[in-house]
């Protein structure tokens, strides 16, 4: 995985690290930014975010989390969609 900061111009392709508050733009941690993300940062006047892009043998944090949670959920227990890399275990 690549991690790091890099210009908005830039940015399209890769996934915010983290949550961005800025006049109105809420864009939270894990979003896939696209041509939109990176014209709504440009509009607020964000030049700069984190990111990280996957490699080749990456596995998504979410995509790890559900495995994980899907592994380790006996009878009884429901897992709920992962995000942000966990997936919630609840009791039936």
């Amino acid at each position: 995985m690549r991690f790091g900061p890099v210009p908005v111009a830039e940015a399209e392709g890769g996934i915010a690290v983290h949550s961005i508050r800025k006049n109105g733009l809420v864009l939270k941690k894990g979003t896939a930014i696209g041509k939109a993300e990176v014209a709504a940062l440009r509009a607020v006047g964000v030049t700069e975010i984190v990111v990280a892009r996957l490699e080749a043998d990456d596995v998504a944090e979410d995509v790890a989390a559900a495995e994980i949670a899907a592994a380790v959920a006996g009878e009884g227990i429901h897992v709920d969609r992962a995000f942000t890399g966990r997936a919630n275990l609840f009791a039936r």
